[in-house]
């Protein structure tokens, strides 16, 4: 006579396992999960089918195979459920008992992490195989091949007979689905004595297609491993100043008759050669200098950014001849060589990317500076844009031909799985912010719901940069027109961006020889903690912003936008803060902080030698002032290393009383605190009262 036993696993998902033994000597289990609501339960996966003919686990100890059967079951405390056994170990007297038990993973719906623990009586050395016999009729079976390129393993199984998957995740040994239907992992060699724990993680739940197993193994896979994806690294000051020093030096420009200025390439390789799109981004370099110098105020910039992006605006354009078609007017060069444009790769065409941030640089130095040349020349790459989309509203590819005269001037080169024309979000969202024309929305829409009705399934060959380049891209369109589906798809793309290894010198993360990839992976990171407040976020953002080398940082403008960003991020600890990278600004309750460059001359912040630190240990700390201008009070934001305790602030030649927001204390002294709670890394967030 069978007997059903049901249990509630976790606290807030409403998931109930169900244990259905038979009656006999050969006892099989089946476990099933279902939810429970007014219409009563409803089958989510059924999960194992297990007994003596498929055991849980075998153990084999000097070639003699014990299989491992459930003798017992109950529920435990916070949800979780357990479950196990014991056996004799052959004629020696030998005892061996086992226990399973399945705790709901945070930060992956439908997860459980499964912790087995064995212990035998004496102390034994054998070998290890878990089974997990799983009903799936006829399943596809996928793997995420980056796990097991770190020497993980990630695999998922759906049936579409029943429209349910099953996924594994697992840090060590070889894991994998059986033939005969079932995960499996082996372990050669494995002790026995002491109780030794085995950890996986195993989800499930319904997939009405493929591509939600894949995300739902992708955000399983990003969750388990989330402390072994991006460990922290050594943290290095983030100092923004040699690259400024280095942008607004004359030499850094060449001059073009009376009012145009080129940014001088950083590869000194390039003399003559000059660039306003991919890789270099001279744009970008501008609209930096232009936040530096809302927070210190440098005489140099305003000339600067009027001259320079004008040079931009003015020469690097397709323009349109008289009486003559142009199917690219409105696009730019990449670079220019003896007065020729090419792309960055000396070839005729033009890339969606390359235009498409272009637009949006010269959109943000426009509300910067008020130059309507810049707002017309960025207007004009969108209307390129929107021209380029095709029947769907996406792009077919990646580059454009350029104009020379030939039969396939203006036409795609196909490359349908290409994620450049994601970056036209962004672009067609500012031209709707500046015109409030809605056509620039719609043309953002449509762009973004391709790549939601295709959830990542097309675009198998992805980079890290490419990945990064989409979750910005949603981000600024959640920002203009906040969408429920938006949000679910940045956390899909969210959890590719964290599996996705970062390999400091391959072209995609090093384009421009500076490590252009890396500062948008960064950046992405940062953007993603703003929306998600995950740490995993930030943490991920830090790592791979300390993989940039020093070289790299001190010549790249990118270094001035990641000082920023990483500070600006800091206030995402505080649970009611609101940032935007845009403004830049941080809202706390009503009030709003931003840059200021009256405050930084008056304000001195010097760091502090922790007693425990190293002699040789390296003491600094990178700061951020901001403004209320409602009130006149001070957001300060300190980063520093482990090796400082606290700093101390200097205002107006006094030391004033701050306000630890992390802790609520008011003193005149200013303690920071582990990031993360961790130790490669302090931070603090105090306000100043005027």
């Amino acid at each position: 006579m069978t007997e059903l036993v049901q249990y509630k696993i976790g606290r807030k998902n409403g998931l109930w396992a169900a244990l259905t033994p038979t009656a006999g000597l050969r006892q099989t289990w089946q476990l099933a999960i279902s939810t429970r609501g007014r219409g009563g339960a409803k089958l989510v996966a059924p999960l194992l089918e297990t007994g003596p003919l498929r055991p849980l686990a075998t153990v084999t100890i000097k070639g003699e195979a014990f299989p491992l059967t459930i003798d017992w079951h109950e529920q435990k405390r916070g949800g979780v459920l357990g479950f196990g056994g014991e056996r004799k170990l052959g004629t020696d007297g030998g005892l061996l008992s086992w226990e399973m038990r399945w705790v709901p993973l945070a930060g992956a719906e439908g997860t459980f992490k499964v912790e087995m623990r064995l212990r035998t009586t004496p102390r034994r050395t054998g070998s290890l195989r878990i089974d997990l016999p799983t009903p799936l009729y006829q399943p596809e079976v996928w793997a995420i091949p980056e796990a097991a390129g770190r020497g993980h393993r990630a695999v998922c199984a759906r049936s579409a007979y029943s429209a349910h998957f099953v996924a594994l995740t697992t840090e060590s040994g070889e894991a994998g689905w059986e033939e005969g239907g079932g995960f499996s992992a082996d372990l050669p060699t494995f002790s026995l004595g002491g109780g030794k724990l085995v950890a996986f993680c195993l989800g499930f739940g319904a997939a009405p297609a493929l591509a939600d197993a894949r995300s739902a193994l992708v955000a399983q896979y990003a969750a388990h491993a989330a402390d072994d994806l991006h460990p922290p690294v050594v943290l290095t000051k983030l100092d923004p100043v040699p690259v400024v020093s280095r942008l607004i030096a004359p030499e850094a420009y060449a001059v073009q008759g009376m009012e145009r200025l080129y940014l001088k390439s950083p590869l000194a390789a390039e003399e003559g050669t000059f660039y306003a799109g991919f890789p270099h981004e001279p744009a970008g370099a501008l609209k930096s200098l232009s936040d530096w110098n809302r927070l210190r105020a440098t005489p140099e910039v305003p000339r600067l950014l009027r001259f320079g992006a004008g040079g931009i605006c003015a020469d690097f354009q397709v323009m349109g001849k008289e009486g003559q078609a142009e199917p690219n007017k409105g696009a730019f060069w990449d670079k220019m060589t003896l007065g020729m444009g090419t792309d960055y790769a000396d070839g005729a065409t033009h890339g969606l990317l390359s235009n498409a941030r272009l637009a949006r640089h010269l959109f943000l130095l426009h509300a910067a500076g008020g130059e309507p040349l810049l707002k017309q020349s960025a207007l004009n790459i969108c209307q390129w844009l929107l021209l380029k989309q095709n029947e769907t509203g996406f792009y077919s590819g990646a580059r454009y031909h350029a104009t020379r005269g030939l039969t396939g001037d203006g036409k795609v080169l196909p490359q349908p799985c290409a994620l450049d024309g994601v970056e036209a979000i962004r672009a067609f969202v500012l031209a709707y912010t500046a015109t409030r024309v809605e056509v620039w929305i719609k043309a953002a829409w449509k762009v973004a719901q391709v790549l939601l009705d295709d959830r990542s399934g097309e675009f198998e060959e992805r980079s890290p940069v490419a990945v990064a380049g989409v979750i910005l891209s949603l981000l600024a369109l959640d920002a203009e027109a906040p969408n429920a589906d938006l949000r679910a798809a940045i956390r899909e793309w969210a959890a590719w961006l964290r599996i996705l290894p970062l390999k400091p010198d391959t072209l995609a993360l090093n384009p421009d020889g500076l490590h252009a990839g890396l500062f948008d992976c960064a950046q992405a990171g940062f953007a993603l903690f703003a929306l998600s407040r995950d740490l995993a976020d930030l943490r991920y953002a830090f790592a791979a912003l300390q993989m940039v080398p020093a070289e790299s940082r001190q010549a790249s403008w990118r270094a001035i936008a990641a000082h920023q960003s990483a500070l600006l991020s800091l206030a995402g600890l505080l649970p009611q803060s609101k940032l935007d990278f845009a403004a830049p600004s941080v809202a706390l309750d009503w009030r709003v902080f931003a840059p200021d460059p009256a405050a930084a001359p008056f304000l001195r912040v010097e760091p502090v030698r922790a007693k425990a630190a190293a002699p040789d240990a390296e003491v600094w700390a990178d700061w951020l002032p901001l403004v209320c201008r409602g009130t006149d009070q001070l957001l300060l934001l300190v980063l520093a290393p482990p090796s400082v305790e606290a700093v101390t602030v200097t205002k107006n030649a006094k030391h004033p009383l701050l306000r630890d927001l992390q802790t609520g204390n008011e003193d005149s002294t200013a303690p920071l605190h582990p990031l993360f709670g961790e130790s490669w890394a302090n931070v603090g967030l105090f306000t100043v009262d005027p």
